[in-house]
């Protein structure tokens, strides 16, 4: 299956994960020293392209910022299955990412399904550095009652199959997240329910949960920033 390419990004590099099952598109944004990398994962409906200005924040911090289209989305291969292929499949660039020479730890960072995927795949990396999800279901067939919008509902019925309403289910694999993990809420997020983020920042060993009143669905750059903040507090970066 052919990708639609993604877009050039003037002060991004491209990247592409050619796998035997799927090619995996992104851009990176390297800093000139030793740091962390970010691993970061877009919405639904996205691509690696929209988290360019979330990339932007990360690097101006000093970090290494790398932003992936998941598995069926712009500028990757295969066929969205919601969860179903994402541990192996970010598993494998988290592998690269650690053998990069200025690499000193790696942090996932999803937003919205890109929190999903970024939780499932956690719960299968005991050396990851910390895991940061923004605005992430954790548990699907309570996002599917609660949530304001059908659509979420919609896209729930034609993708899942019936085991994923709990396999695909981060609150599932909760105990199995070893890093610290920050879960940012918003209170007037209609999208992802806060109630969402409160059980899994519950659930999991080590979670601090950074609630946001006023924020909805997508943060903005202020409110990125203070995530990010916390993300520095509560991972020691």
């Amino acid at each position: 299956m052919t990708a639609e390419t993604l877009p050039t990004i003037d002060d991004a590099g491209f990247l592409m994960f050619d796998y035997d099952d799927v090619s995996l598109a992104g851009y990176a944004w390297w800093a000139d020293v030793e740091a962390p990398a970010f691993l970061m994962l877009h919405g639904w409906g996205e691509d690696a392209s929209t988290l360019a200005p979330v990339a932007r924040l990360v690097r101006s911090r000093g970090w290494h910022a790398i932003s992936i289209s998941l598995r069926g989305w712009r500028g990757s291969t295969g066929v969205d299955d919601y969860g179903l292929s994402a541990p192996r499949d970010l598993g494998r660039v988290l592998e690269w990412l650690r053998d990069q020479p200025l690499v000193t730890g790696t942090v996932l960072l999803g937003f919205s399904m890109g929190g999903v995927m970024a939780s499932l795949t956690a719960a299968n990396q005991p050396d990851l550095t910390g895991l940061v999800v923004v605005g992430a279901p954790s548990d699907l067939p309570t996002l599917y009652e609660e949530t304001a919008y059908g659509g979420v509902r919609r896209y729930f019925d034609a993708t899942l199959q019936p085991q994923q309403w709990e396999q695909s289910s981060p609150a599932t694999h909760a105990a199995n997240i070893e890093c610290p993990m920050v879960i940012a809420t918003g209170g007037a997020d209609g999208m992802c329910p806060p109630a969402q983020g409160a059980a899994m920042a519950e659930a999991v060993p080590n979670g601090r949960l950074f609630h946001v009143p006023e924020m909805g669905h997508h943060p903005d750059d202020g409110q990125w920033g203070r995530i990010l903040q916390v993300a520095a507090e509560h991972i020691v970066l």
